[in-house]
């Protein structure tokens, strides 16, 4: 299943392709190498979304988790707290990763970014330390559409609206007397397990041919100074190139 591709909403593929050839020029060939390596390896097939994390550690590590183990976003909802990850913690992850925020005062956050994954073709799955109906294990979760996996606060876990509004819930295995992870551990370890399936099970975990191409772009900018700016003016270019020509 391909999922959108927010990039060519606004950037033609022939655009971004000429935009690539560009950026390439301006970057040495090490880190050429290393961005096409990374993209090729990034995923949509699974995101996070975690729901009014208020802790800085526990609203950093997730980030970095995620981005080392290829994951191209993340949602965050702030219905109650406000999300502040600690760079220092984070170790710049968040320059590589997308952090989708859903923070609109008097607005049903979590009702918003929930029904917008659902739209993009995602499974809600919540997290819960407690077996329920319709429950799995990261061993026997399908794996068979695009999840996107509910982590819930520190106090109190998930809302119930995303509870009433999961497709299926996963618990984590846990043999002590602690009811649950802490939340940071959670998401390595459900990542970590659910990545590792992926690349195992499913044959188009993967970007598309042109979703990399669109990423591979974000990295190059975010390796340059001016990065915004040089795109904006050879956009320019080609579109009046291209406008000349017709």
């Amino acid at each position: 299943m391909e999922l959108s591709q927010e990039h060519s909403n606004f950037i033609k593929l022939e655009e971004a392709i000429q935009l690539e050839e560009y950026f390439k020029t301006l970057i040495s060939a090490d880190k050429v190498s290393k961005i096409q390596e990374v993209a090729s390896l990034r995923t949509k097939y699974l995101t996070i979304v975690m729901e009014d994390i208020f802790q800085p550690y526990n609203a950093s590590a997730p980030v970095r988790t995620s981005e080392c183990l290829g994951l191209t976003d993340i949602h965050v909802v702030e219905n109650k707290n406000s999300y502040k990850p600690n760079e220092g913690i984070s170790l710049g992850a968040q320059k590589w990763i997308q952090i989708h925020k859903y923070q609109k005062p008097n607005l049903d956050n979590t009702r918003h970014c929930i029904s917008g994954l659902k739209e993009k073709g995602y499974r809600i799955v919540a997290t819960s330390p407690h077996t329920l109906e319709n429950s799995y294990e990261l061993d026997t979760l399908p794996l068979d559409k695009p999840s996107a996996i509910l982590f819930g606060s520190e106090e109190k876990g998930l809302s119930s609206y995303s509870m009433e509004e999961a497709d299926v819930f996963l618990k984590l295995p846990m043999y002590g007397f602690t009811e649950s992870y802490n939340i940071s551990v959670t998401v390595a370890i459900v990542l970590s397990h659910l990545v590792f399936r992926l690349r195992k099970e499913i044959p188009n975990w993967a970007l598309t041919e042109e979703e990399q191409v669109h990423i591979r772009n974000s990295y190059y900018k975010k390796c340059l100074h001016n990065g915004n700016l040089v795109e904006s003016d050879l956009l320019q270019r080609i579109r009046s190139e291209a406008t000349r020509v017709q």
